[in-house]
């Protein structure tokens, strides 16, 4: 079970509507059974692109080049001089492989350090779809520090971002249970809300443009942070 997963299983348990099932039939739908008759399908319900014919969530590629430029900026320890620097990154899809990026990433910080900027910013395009800032800090634990990053394909306003990912999403999910749809009477489907964190400002918008699917008895969006849940 990840983490989304058991998210959703402690909202079903909260409810208090019978024994809660985890992957009652194996790896098919549905992900949870509540007391034996209402089957429930989860999901992350997050901002997406389109690659090779299937969405692919931004953080998919955002997550791993974080982790993989912590440990890049990891490997040159601590300042040579009494000098240290946040570093942040900017991408814009198509982003290159780490593979590429490495190199090229490891080359410019070298240097910078051996011609060393008397700003106390300095911006640099790494390659196509990928920048960094660097941004003195005042800190002797490194000499590179990751201050952040941002996905310049994220954004948009949250309202129309929930309804635009839910339609594409849904629909996948209708797809998916088609041929188990008959084992169970009742069907939910429920999404840990990484866009709008099922805050209560975007819940009556959120309601009026949603057309909920006959397929599915009730659609909820669960916040990841909190306890809050709504239906749409």
């Amino acid at each position: 079970m990840n983490r989304d997963e058991q998210i959703v299983d402690a909202y079903l348990k909260s409810l208090d509507l019978g024994n809660v099932v985890y992957e009652p039939d194996g790896k098919v739908p549905p992900d949870f059974l509540i007391g034996g008759r209402i089957a429930v399908e989860s999901r992350r319900l997050n901002q997406h692109y389109e690659v090779g014919g299937r969405s692919r969530g931004l953080e998919e590629d955002s997550i791993p080049l974080q982790q993989s430029v912590e440990r890049l900026l990891a490997d040159f320890g601590q300042p040579r001089d009494d000098r240290a620097w946040f570093v942040f990154f900017h991408i814009k899809r198509p982003i290159p492989t780490w593979k590429v990026l490495k190199p090229l990433i490891r080359a410019e910080l070298e240097r910078f350090l051996e011609q060393p900027s008397s700003d106390t910013e300095h911006n640099v395009a790494i390659h196509s779809g990928f920048e960094i800032s660097l941004i003195r800090a005042s800190t002797d634990e490194r000499v590179f520090l990751l201050g952040g990053n941002h996905d310049l394909d994220s954004g948009g306003w949250v309202v129309s971002e929930i309804l635009r990912n839910l339609s594409v999403y849904v629909a996948e999910k209708t797809k998916k249970i088609a041929q188990y749809r008959s084992k169970y009477p009742v069907w939910w489907l429920v999404f840990v809300d990484y866009i709008g964190y099922a805050h209560a400002d975007n819940e009556v918008e959120v309601r009026q443009y949603f057309k909920r699917p006959a397929d599915w008895d009730r659609v909820l969006l669960l916040s990841p942070i909190s306890e809050r849940a709504y239906e749409i």
